[in-house]
């Protein structure tokens, strides 16, 4: 599968900032540029670009400060996983059950 990834200008573009706070967003470590070969510069991966597109909405839309955006990131992040972890247990407990009543 392929990646995608993203330039500074295309994501300072897309969505308004300033170069000066993607860079703050990047000191703060709640995005991550990645360094790829094909590219001279760093870039950014879908799914950073996808935090970016949260960040943007918490900070622009809903007036969130930088220290509580990275709790609601955290907080999602941990939600995620949660349903994963729930996603996993149900399948284990579908093939239980058709295991079970297969006898």
């Amino acid at each position: 599968m392929e990646q995608h990834y993203y330039h500074r200008k295309q994501v300072i573009e897309f969505f308004s900032f300033d170069e000066a706070f993607l860079d703050i967003l990047e000191a703060e470590e709640l995005v991550r540029s990645v360094e790829v070969e094909s590219c001279e510069e760093r870039v950014f991966p879908a799914d950073q670009v996808e935090r970016l597109r949260i960040i943007y909405n918490l900070v622009e839309e809903l007036d969130v400060n930088l220290p509580g955006v990275e709790v609601i990131l955290s907080m999602r992040e941990n939600m995620i996983l949660m349903q994963q972890q729930f996603q996993q247990i149900l399948e284990t407990l579908a093939k239980e059950l058709k295991s079970r009543l297969a006898e």
